[in-house]
């Protein structure tokens, strides 16, 4: 059985993945919230390329929704072991260096005067605008934090999976008594 803080941590990255997805889902239909005011934040026409690159990531949207479940779920155990581990480092991981990478890219912008930041790009290529509003740009660092929230719970969820044994040891030996 699982230990109750792995059933903690996978319920709680559970709860934020879903949040994540019905953000997304939200946002493809059209919704706005946490964006800002930015003037066309989702890209309407998709070259083929950036629609093989949807796919893939609504595969990692799939893989990530069912993944803390299977740590817990008595079908996880179908899975080998060392894939789930995997797959839940390789998911802390992205989550991170995403969120990582985006506070980098605003610092270079806003202390250090950077135009491009790290991502090469001005923010009217990023934003849609050449001055951002204050709002825009902590929606943007709100959206980058809650990156960084998933990556620490798959990590959480991984480091207290990566002990757990699925097996019950034998009860000790006890003569029977007449």
């Amino acid at each position: 059985m699982a230990t109750r803080r792995l059933r903690q941590a996978a319920a709680v990255t559970f709860g934020w993945i879903v949040v994540f997805d019905a953000l997304h889902v939200y946002w493809e239909l059209g919704g706005r919230f946490g964006f800002g005011d930015q003037a066309d934040p989702l890209p309407s026409a998709q070259t083929a390329g950036q629609r093989v690159f949807t796919a893939v990531v609504l595969a990692l949207f799939v893989i990530g929704t069912v993944l803390p479940l299977a740590f817990v779920q008595r079908w996880g155990r179908r899975i080998p072991r060392w894939i789930l581990i995997t797959m839940a480092w390789v998911a802390a991981g992205l989550l991170s260096v995403r969120a990582v990478a985006a506070f980098v890219d605003d610092a270079m912008r806003t202390v250090f005067g950077s135009p491009t930041g790290l991502t090469g790009l001005t923010y009217e290529q990023l934003l849609g605008t050449a001055t951002p509003s204050a709002y825009t740009l902590w929606s943007a660092r709100t959206i980058d934090f809650y990156f960084l929230i998933g990556g620490v719970l798959y990590g959480a969820t991984t480091w207290y999976a990566r002990s757990r044994t699925d097996e019950q040891p034998d009860p000790p030996y006890r003569p029977e008594t007449i």
